[in-house]
């Protein structure tokens, strides 16, 4: 009886004890865990790459039936093409193939056996997203990034032809601004691949090209005419292409405003005359196949066999589905999943499908999908041996998704929400309604995706709520709304931020007057905006490597998002100056009434260190309340447990103090 009192009371929320520490939640965002899947089109076998933090962030290849490492720690197999990698490696026929980002140069290895480089040394060449011919695996073609000229608008991007007999590298294909995902026909005798130019990226628009593959007597790889498969530069995307059989790919296209299923069908001995893409389904459906590939590694398809392909979707929420679509009918088969995420998906064609998906109250999975006797789908956790980290299933908030109208246009806003979840309290107070952290992603071009992250679990269990909102801007709710945010940014992001909190009040979920807000890089900029065109509404922020001034971060930006800021300004800083300062919270502070808690690396070259020590020392000139917290040997972004633990406890007591809580510090 006792223990049954002890578990149904009642305590303010944002004052509950927990079990979560900040300590922990730190250990699970900086946990070894799954950044890319490999699948051997071979032997069917199945590798993934894992991150080290505790080994200096470098990424290891392992053997996902036994769990072994083929390679010795001293390998670092990653890469900076389009600077946020991914598609370092691939396995064929047993032979692993990568780049190592310690000299940028490719090597090939057998499990267990020393690599052995096959690119000259090159440092100012990048290599990724490698595809190996199937009848002459000498040949590898990638995408080569060519840093000679170090200016973003001067990168060259190419295909590569490697021959690993000789170690050379050739360019195959050349002249438009960026390549990726070039595969190799299964049997050899076509390649595919995606190229996109200035000022896009990927996901705005991108075309696909299919060449035939011949062989001169010399025994040289040689490709044909390219032939046009789908895509139009600045008005249509159409991505991730990959082979369905010798003479079909399936790939995605927004011709309709959402990413939904295409192919493209030829007959071997007249590609000019009968190629022709067309769309899988019968009719267009506003659901988002796939997500935007910032990394070169985040493929979400998968041939299963030569007229099945799995998809990864999204319908109206930021939650994946895993579809089974018959290219010849169209038909769709839902495979059900615990995934709230799904990516990193390969097909070999031959039955099986592999990925990576994410439950909200689970640790990840490397997944394996297959059809039984019956043609049933049927999933398996190929990790399932492994000892499973997560709380208790009792202490985790469930994601709860909705689409809300908000003011003043009515315009849709999507956003996930968190309920406040210990099972040692019932409730708040009588009447109480929870005070809520707002969670603004950063990108801006991406989504919150509903996975278990102990950082916002650490909130919900200690009462507060929490929401993700996926502002107008972001990904996987079609074209439409993603655009929403040009010429808009640091305008729309902070409006959707403010009324989904007026809105989730009118639902009687949280106490809007008890709201506050944080977010980094992108969120960190929102939340600098938020505390000033609503000065008076958030009862406090904290934003973490905030954007403070567009012009810097403008002229700091790679080639891959070389023309961002253009497009979310509404133009080019030369011809719209005004606005450009207008969106930069560097020059507002004096409207900033907000208490600020303002996180920074001091060795963060997008935000410089002595940018935000003076508006921290603006605001306080002025009689406002911040504070800045400087983290030793941090970039963009947060690399250390320790510091990941800190800002958790700062903030808790940040926000506490903006909302007169009294949370012990035990209890973080």
């Amino acid at each position: 009886m006792g223990s049954a009192i002890s578990r149904q009371r009642r305590a303010p929320f944002g004052s509950w004890e927990s079990e979560i520490s900040a300590e922990e939640a730190a250990g699970q965002g900086l946990a070894a865990g799954i950044e890319e899947v490999i699948l051997d089109p071979v032997t069917s076998k199945v590798y993934y790459a894992q991150k080290r933090p505790s080994e200096g962030g470098r990424s290891a290849i392992l053997d996902a039936s036994d769990g072994k490492e083929l390679l010795d720690p001293e390998w670092d197999v990653r890469t900076r093409v389009h600077e946020y990698g991914g598609g370092a490696a691939i396995v064929f026929a047993d032979v692993l193939y990568f780049s190592n980002i310690k000299d940028n140069r490719v090597y090939k290895a057998k499990k267990g056996s020393k690599p052995e480089p096959i690119t000259p040394v090159n440092e100012v060449q990048r290599f990724a997203d490698f595809t190996v011919h199937p009848e002459h695996s000498n040949f590898i073609i990638a995408t080569l990034e060519d840093h000679t000229d170090p200016h973003p608008a001067r990168v060259k991007t190419f295909l590569a032809l490697i021959d690993a007999n000789t170690s050379t590298v050739s360019n195959i294909v050349e002249g438009a601004d960026f390549y990726s995902c070039a595969r190799f026909s299964p049997d050899g005798k076509f390649l595919s691949w995606q190229q996109w130019n200035f000022p896009e990226l990927p996901w705005q628009s991108a075309e696909i090209y299919v060449a035939p593959v011949t062989f001169s007597s010399e025994g040289n790889l040689e490709l044909g005419a390219p032939f046009f498969v789908a895509g139009k530069h600045e008005a249509i995307s159409a991505v991730d292409p990959s082979w369905t059989s010798n003479n079909s790919l399936h790939f995605t296209s927004d011709v309709s405003g959402f990413q939904n299923p295409w192919k493209f069908t030829f007959h071997p001995s007249d590609l000019k005359g009968t190629g022709k893409a067309s769309p899988i389904l019968p009719e267009p459906i506003e659901w988002e196949f796939g997500m935007p590939t910032w990394y070169l590694s985040r493929h979400s398809s998968g041939a299963l066999t030569d007229t099945k392909v799995a998809f990864m979707a999204y319908q109206g929420t930021p939650h994946s589905k895993l579809l089974i679509i018959d290219v010849n009918d169209g038909s769709i088969t839902e495979v059900p999943t615990p995934y709230a995420l799904i990516q990193y998906m390969r097909g070999d064609g031959k039955g099986k499908v592999v990925g990576h998906g994410e439950p909200a109250t689970a640790d990840e999975e490397l997944f394996e999908l297959t059809l039984d006797k019956d043609g049933k789908p049927v999933i398996r956790n190929l990790l399932a041996e492994h000892a499973s980290n997560a709380p208790p299933s009792d202490t985790l908030s469930t994601p709860e998704y909705y689409a809300l109208t908000l003011a003043p246009d009515n315009r849709k806003c999507y956003a996930t929400f968190y309920p406040p979840q210990n099972p040692m309290y019932d409730a708040g107070l009588r009447n109480e309604k929870p005070p809520v952290v707002v969670l603004i992603h950063g990108g801006p071009f991406s989504m919150e995706a509903p996975v278990l992250d102990l950082t916002k679990q650490f909130w919900t269990s200690r009462g507060w709520a929490y929401v993700d909102v996926n502002y107008g801007g972001s990904t996987g709710f079609g074209r439409a709304y993603r655009e929403t945010l040009h010429g808009k940014w640091g305008i729309l992001d902070v409006q959707d931020a403010k009324e989904t909190v007026v809105e989730l009040g009118k639902l009687g979920l949280v106490d809007p007057h008890r709201a506050v807000i944080r977010g980094g890089s992108a969120g960190g900029y929102t939340t600098l905006q938020a505390s000033i065109l609503l000065p008076d509404f958030f009862a406090a922020g904290s934003p973490q490597y905030g954007i403070s001034e567009m012009k810097l971060l403008d002229d700091i930006l790679h080639k891959f998002e070389y023309y961002l800021c253009d497009r979310l300004m509404g133009g080019p800083y030369e011809d719209i100056p005004d606005v450009w300062k207008e969106r930069s919270p560097i020059y507002h502070v004096d409207k900033i009434k907000m208490p600020l808690l303002i996180l920074q690396g001091d060795a963060d070259t997008v935000i410089p260190a002595p940018q935000m020590v003076a508006m921290v020392e603006a605001i306080k000139k002025q009689g406002g309340k911040a504070e800045l917290v400087l983290f030793e040997g941090e970039g963009h972004g947060w690399r250390k447990a320790s510091t990941i633990k800190t800002v958790l406890e700062k903030q808790l007591e940040y926000f506490d103090d903006a909302l007169h809580f009294v949370n012990k510090p035990d209890y973080c």
